[in-house]
């Protein structure tokens, strides 16, 4: 089987938008009955699977049929006049039997205070808000699918209803295979095969690197993988690499193409837990990018992405080697059929070999380009996987994946092109990797990775990576949601916690059942070792927002600054049926620490968990938070599942002019010091130290970047040097 690429839905229409990024709230209530424009299309649709064991094929798999249409806000949908101080209008379109919709406007242009929604009748997928920030020069813009086969567009805008508004709906997308649920699988996430493994459990891959992959999907027809690197300027852009097939519809390889401006990337779309695997959040993307350099014949595309990944979405740019010689493993880490991140490692060594196949184009590649992996010991690649990386040990980048005949039950021959081949086997700047990866010095062999932002998901999963829902013979319900105990509340612990700003809520439920009932996800600070007052809270969440083995991201409207330990979790409403909503918990008996869950019972009172337990055993609720600034209570005490390298300012802000630092970063090398503009102003060599000190008095008063370095692997942190 040819892994060249695998389609998801067919878009009419040639850009998308520089910026999907959507920035928060929410449609207006619903003033009342809103009747739908009925579309249909305008033939039955067949869709043939491409990527069927042992077919060789090179064609993408279609999932729906464009219906063209011409719907603005002058000639179609209804206005209502000054709601909460905004004029609003609304269009409803439906297409009968459709499985999700998605549109295409070729004149998207807001203006200052305008907000745009796209949703189900539900509500209970909304998307946007889009803002003038969304904007761009070709006024083209799409978005992404929406499940059901009715959609509503929302525009509130404090401009007249008689304005011209630049809004054209010019193409719904008719979903008729189910692209909604083949990209947001619930439990076992469907169609990769069961041989493939999560990348997060498995030792041989850094969370780093992890990061640094992500899920692509282009012309809103095509889904592959691929990996963000780093640059020798340390510039800090957004450089992505992939398959030359998975960025270019276009062989003549001109890069005036449309295609790399309509790729959206998924950030950590994984599970981050090994049992039970569960569905990640797919909240976390960027839309558009520009070609840099392509080569049909060599099957690599480098892209720059049309804006930078917010500090959130935690973007590491990969490190990579140009050696003509790999001795130990490898390993790849890839969206197979668009599932959660996936990885398939070789215990022998890729050697050098010749792919004998076409491009997407139909042009052979060139000899001798790629590494040839015989046999995957653990894991495989599939349709989706396409452009992925291929990793050292020393989780550096040594390639992007063409295709292969690798799959379930048959893990052999794949083939991944050699970025030493790709670095300057042809001289022209558009046409190799070099010239843009290290435009100061061509030569460089080998470049460490670079972390992008300081933002950590805290978690307190066991080691194991393992988690589960609990049940009691002695009451109706669980342990960590409705229950005939009518407990009302759940918390974790973050008592490790000294400093933080958090930008986030991770909730992960292992059963929530469509009902009445509404949840509120609170953190508490602490008063005296149990939840206290209610420092942020999201109320009266419908339990039907959520889904069972999937995470969800609550993202906090601006960060919340803690300065000392603190409580996450939920409370819940008891309107209908107990057991219907719930996380899940995971045991942490055998980890070193404190009980870190805590129940607040039905008179009020806040418990620990292991205290009402009848095992007595240690446990938590699966609330992780995205924090930036963390600060931890000693620096043994950080926890494992953070990351599984650390750097600690001991005396942040910085006022004795030397900065304290504690690390167990592997053989330290060197400690650089970068103004917030990315100037470099000083650097100081290190001997493999885990702790030490350094001056920086001669820097004046001011926020800096101070990056810590080791052969394979650097850390970013920000200090405050006050004076």
């Amino acid at each position: 089987m040819v892994k060249h690429v695998i389609t998801i839905i067919v878009f009419a229409f040639s850009l998308v938008s520089y910026g999907q990024i959507s920035r928060g709230g929410q449609p207006m209530p619903e003033s009342g009955w809103l009747e739908s424009v009925q579309v249909q299309v305008a033939r039955p649709s067949v869709a043939v699977r491409s990527t069927m064991v042992g077919k060789q094929t090179t064609q993408p798999l279609r999932f729906a049929d464009p219906i063209y249409t011409n719907f603005t806000p002058q000639n179609s949908g209804s206005w209502e006049t000054n709601v909460n101080g905004y004029n609003v209008w609304r269009l409803a379109i439906k297409s009968e039997g459709a499985k999700s919709l998605n549109l295409i406007f070729d004149e998207f242009y807001l203006n200052e205070d305008d907000k745009l929604f796209v949703y189900n009748p539900e509500r209970t997928h909304v998307l946007g808000a889009f803002t003038k920030e969304n904007n761009k020069p070709s006024k083209i813009f799409a978005v992404a699918p929406v499940a059901g086969d009715e959609i509503i567009i929302e525009l509130q805008t404090k401009l007249s209803i008689d304005y011209m508004h630049e809004l054209n709906v010019s193409a719904v997308n008719h979903d008729f295979l189910g692209v909604h649920q083949y990209l947001k699988r619930q439990s076992d996430f469907g169609d990769s095969g069961d041989c493939n493994i999560n990348a997060s459990c498995e030792s041989i891959c850094s969370d780093e690197v992890r990061r640094a992959v992500c899920k692509i999907i282009t012309d809103g027809t095509m889904l592959c993988s691929g990996t963000m690197v780093n640059s020798s300027d340390q510039t800090g852009n957004p450089m992505f690499l992939t398959a030359g097939h998975c960025a270019t519809n276009y062989p003549s390889g001109s890069l005036v193409d449309y295609t790399a401006q309509t790729i959206i990337f998924y950030f950590n779309y994984e599970s981050p837990s090994c049992d039970p695997v569960i569905n990640g959040t797919d909240a976390q993307t960027v839309s558009g990018a520009e070609l840099l350099a392509y080569v049909e014949n060599m099957d690599f595309a480098l892209l720059r992405m049309a804006e930078m990944p917010k500090d959130s979405y935690r973007p590491y740019l990969a490190g990579w080697t140009r050696d003509e010689t790999i001795t130990n493993p490898v390993f790849s880490v890839h969206h197979p059929q668009g599932d959660v991140k996936k990885i398939a490692i070789s215990s022998t060594a890729p050697v050098n070999g010749t792919y004998n196949a076409n491009s997407y184009g139909g042009v052979s590649f060139l000899e001798n380009i790629h590494w040839h992996i015989a046999n995957w010991e653990r894991g495989v690649t599939e349709g989706g996987s396409s452009g992925s990386g291929l990793f050292t040990e020393d989780q550096l980048l040594i390639g992007n994946l063409s295709g292969g005949a690798a799959y379930c039950g048959n893990p052999v021959d794949d083939y991944y092109v050699r970025f030493n081949q790709a670095w300057a086997n042809n001289s022209e700047k558009d046409k190799s990797l070099s010239q843009w990866l290290s435009p100061d010095d061509v030569t460089v062999n080998e470049l460490s990775g670079r972390e992008l932002s300081d933002f950590k998901r805290i978690s307190h999963l066991n080691d194991e990576k393992s988690a589960q829902l609990l049940y009691d013979n002695e009451f109706t319900g669980s342990w960590s949601g409705h229950n005939e105990r009518n407990y009302t509340a759940y918390a974790s612990s973050f008592y490790d916690i000294e400093s933080a700003k958090i930008s986030g809520i991770y909730v992960v439920p292992s059963k929530a059942e469509y009902s009445s009932q509404t949840v509120n996800v609170i953190i508490w600070d602490n008063n005296n070792g149990v939840p206290g007052d209610v420092l942020w809270s999201e109320n009266n969440i419908p339990i039907m927002n959520f889904s069972a083995n999937r995470e969800t991201l609550l993202e906090l409207s601006s960060p919340l600054e803690v300065n000392n330990s603190f409580f996450a979790g939920f409370e819940l409403s008891y309107s209908a049926n107990v057991d219907t909503f719930s996380v899940y918990m995971s045991d942490i008996s055998a980890e070193e620490g404190n009980n870190r869950a805590f129940i607040k019972q039905a008179n009020g009172e806040w418990v620990q968990y292991n205290t009402v337990h009848p095992s007595g055993n240690k446990s938590t609720y699966w609330i992780d938070v995205l924090a930036s600034d963390a600060v931890f209570v000693g620096i043994d005490d950080v926890p494992t599942s953070i990351s599984d390298s650390y750097v600690k300012i001991v005396n942040n802000p910085i006022k004795t002019g030397e900065i304290s630092f504690k690390t167990n970063l592997g053989f330290l090398e060197r400690v650089e010091v970068f103004s917030i503009n990315g100037s470099k102003l000083q650097q100081v060599n290190m001997a493999g130290v885990t702790e030490g000190s350094f001056s920086v008095r001669s820097l004046p008063a001011g926020l800096y970047l101070i990056r810590f370095s080791s052969k394979n692997k650097s850390i970013v942190k920000r200090v405050v040097i006050n004076k």
